[in-house]
C-alpha cells in the first residue's frame, strides 16, 4: 500500500491530467461544451509532464492546445449558422489533401529540428505526434468527423511512445483515448446522418 501511495505522491500532476483528459475526451465524444474547459485543465498540467519527461513537441503542442481550446470553446457554441451551435460536418477531399500536405511536410521539418537542435528522447515520433495532434484538434474544433480518425492514428503512437518513456498513467490514458475516439467517431456519425 505505501508503495502505491508514494508512486500517487510522485505522479499526481500526471494522474490528474490523465483523469482530466479521459474526462474531457468523453465529453467531446458526447458532443457537450464542457469538454472545452475540462481540456484547458488537462492542458495546463500536461505542459509540466512533458517538460519534464523532455518530449518538447508534445511540451509545445500544450501552448497550442491552450489556444484552441478557447476557440473551439467559442466555435462550437457559435460557429453554427447565424450564430448558433456548430453541427458535425464533414472536412472534405479538398482540405484532406490539405491537411495531409501539410502534416507531412511539418512533422518532417520539425523533427529535423528537435533531432539537431534538442535532447528530445524521439524527434520525429514526437512530430508526427504534434503536428497531426495540431491538425486533429482543428478539426475537431471545426466538428469534422474525421478528426476522430485522426486521433486514432495518434492515441495509438502515443501509446507506444509514452511506454517507451515508462510515463505508465499516460500509456493508460491514451490506450482509453484510442478506444473514445473510435465511439466519438460513430457518435459523431450518427448526429451527420441526422444533420445530412
Amino acid at each position: 500500500m505505501e508503495v502505491i501511495f508514494n508512486w500517487i505522491v510522485q505522479n499526481y500532476i500526471e494522474l490528474i491530467g490523465a483523469i482530466t483528459g479521459v474526462l474531457g475526451v468523453w465529453l467531446t465524444t458526447r458532443q457537450n461544451i464542457w469538454c472545452w474547459p475540462v481540456g484547458l485543465a488537462n492542458v495546463l498540467l500536461y505542459i509540466y509532464v512533458f517538460y519534464v519527461a523532455k518530449l518538447y513537441a508534445d511540451f509545445g503542442l500544450q501552448f497550442f492546445y491552450l489556444v484552441m481550446t478557447i476557440y473551439g470553446w467559442y466555435n462550437w457554441k457559435f460557429g453554427g449558422k447565424d450564430h448558433t451551435v456548430l453541427p458535425v460536418g464533414r472536412a472534405g477531399l479538398k482540405n484532406l489533401i490539405i491537411y495531409f500536405i501539410i502534416g507531412t511536410v511539418s512533422f518532417i521539418i520539425t523533427g529535423f529540428i528537435l533531432r539537431k537542435y534538442t535532447d528530445a528522447a524521439y524527434p520525429f515520433w514526437d512530430s508526427f505526434v504534434a503536428v497531426w495532434g495540431i491538425i486533429g484538434t482543428y478539426m475537431q474544433a471545426k466538428k469534422q468527423i474525421e478528426n476522430w480518425l485522426v486521433w486514432i492514428i495518434i492515441d495509438f503512437n502515443c501509446v507506444l511512445i509514452y511506454y517507451c518513456k515508462n510515463l505508465m498513467p499516460t500509456v493508460v490514458l491514451y490506450f482509453i483515448f484510442v478506444i473514445l475516439a473510435i465511439i466519438g467517431y460513430f457518435k459523431w456519425k450518427k448526429d451527420l446522418v441526422k444533420t445530412a
